[in-house]
């Protein structure tokens, strides 16, 4: 059993751009030694046994209506730094992130990917389903560990890939209960509102599966196309058909437009929508007050400023220490945090046993065995499995509404709710 493993202090520069990089640690001379100890160490891609450098890769959209995801790869960049000062699980090594800007679009990711994987150790944040499924054949064939920024069912248990935070489809199963038991909607009637993609059919999945579950009432189901400026239809079909509750699931910025265009029709639902909709906009935005009276977001994790998790302070304390002018981003700088932990933790596995090839690295991935939440940012334990078929992800997540006032823009409701449906939702999904 492998626990988080972080002691130390910090200090990184974080750099921006469509190919963005992040190093971490300062180098110590030598080839042939790790924390784990003294031995000859097998090389593969990415992997600088003279300088102990390891170069790892990050598919994360940086521009356009996805600027603010950059806040991903500094996170990860902070979790590196920790990870390779004195005490850390890479201590003496050096980690740099070598990320590529997918504009959130598979066309264009593949290529990137086939373009930086041989330069790369591995793979820790892709953002996007679709965009993780398009790449599982190569992920697959280059043997290449990869964490994903996010999962849906039919890649949590897909070789090579590796839990790190709950199913990003699945948050449903704990909203709606939270919902149900907090703002007594038991005899609403519940619609949906899913992007259409992989994220959006497997949101569609969990909250039929959850409103089943609960014996609820169903209304409509409306989809939208990725990146639409668009939604009058969809609200006008769900205030036509009585929709007191709507979960929501996508990307980008679809939270302000459903707001701001609920407004023109007089819409005011009790909005649910899990951490694939967040960015830092939701409290600035016009549909900000709109926002701030009808949505609840869950995220993993605590609130910015919160006491609730042990390890939001030292992700503060690692930010200040990389970017004193950093932004507060909440979802992001965290996905990012854990990522870079797990990531060191692997890596640290593959040192250990002495093999920092593409096939030791997987190795060592499943060597990790349950990773534990001591810092409460996870929801709960991540079972890495000997097998894909035997990862567990966590599934506690935290509740938040929208609010101005605090840094994110999310003022915590609830830490860790713990939905049984959300339990029996994961058993209904593994192999």
């Amino acid at each position: 059993m492998k626990r988080t493993h972080v002691t130390g202090a910090i200090a990184l520069l974080a750099a921006a751009g469509l190919a963005l990089s992040g190093c971490a640690g300062t180098p110590t001379g030598g080839s042939d030694a790790g924390p784990a100890g003294d031995g000859e160490i097998v090389g593969g891609p990415g992997v600088d046994l003279d300088t102990k450098t390891i170069k790892v890769g990050a598919l994360v959209p940086v521009s356009g209506v996805f600027a603010g995801a950059i806040t991903n790869i500094e996170g990860m960049d902070a979790a590196f730094h920790r990870a390779t000062q004195p005490g850390g699980a890479m201590e003496g090594w050096t980690l740099e992130v070598v990320n590529q800007d997918t504009k959130y679009d598979a066309a264009t990711a593949i290529p990137l990917y086939e373009g930086f994987k041989d330069d790369v150790a591995m793979v820790s944040l892709v953002l996007g389903s679709t965009i993780i499924d398009a790449m599982l054949p190569s992920i697959e064939t280059d043997k290449m560990t990869l964490i994903p920024g996010g999962t849906t069912p039919n890649l949590q248990f897909a070789d090579h890939l590796v839990p790190s935070l709950p199913m990003t489809s699945s948050h449903a199963a704990s909203l709606i209960p939270y919902a149900v038991e907090t703002y007594d909607v038991e005899d609403a009637t519940f619609c949906s509102m899913t992007v259409e993609d992989t994220l959006g059919k497997y949101i569609q999945e969990n909250f039929d599966f959850t409103l089943e579950e609960l014996g609820l009432t169903k209304g409509i189901d409306t989809t939208f196309a990725p990146n639409a400026d668009q939604l009058t239809a969809q609200i006008t079909s769900m205030k036509n058909a009585d929709c007191d509750v709507v979960m929501t699931g996508g990307t980008g910025g679809f939270l302000q437009t459903l707001a701001v265009q609920s407004v023109q029709q007089d819409f005011t639902p009790l909005v649910l929508a899990g951490n694939s909709a967040y960015n830092i906009t939701l409290a600035t935005g016009p549909g900000a007050d709109w926002l701030a009276e009808n949505a609840i977001i869950s995220v993993p994790g605590d609130e910015w400023l919160g006491e609730n998790a042990p390890g939001q302070a030292m992700l503060i304390e690692d930010l200040e220490a990389i970017n004193p002018d950093y932004t507060p981003s909440a979802n992001a700088h965290l996905t990012g945090y854990v990522n870079g932990l797990l990531t060191a933790d692997i890596l640290a596995q593959a040192l250990e046993n002495g093999d920092l090839s593409r096939e030791g690295i997987a190795t060592a991935a499943t060597e990790i065995g349950t990773w534990e939440d001591e810092l409460g940012l996870t929801g709960g334990d991540v079972v890495i499995g000997a097998t894909a078929a035997e990862n567990v992800p966590p599934h506690k997540l935290s509740m938040f509404r929208i609010d101005g006032s605090v840094p994110t823009g999310l003022k915590l409701e609830a830490y860790n709710y713990d939905s049984d449906v959300a339990v029996k939702y994961l058993e209904s999904v593994a192999p």
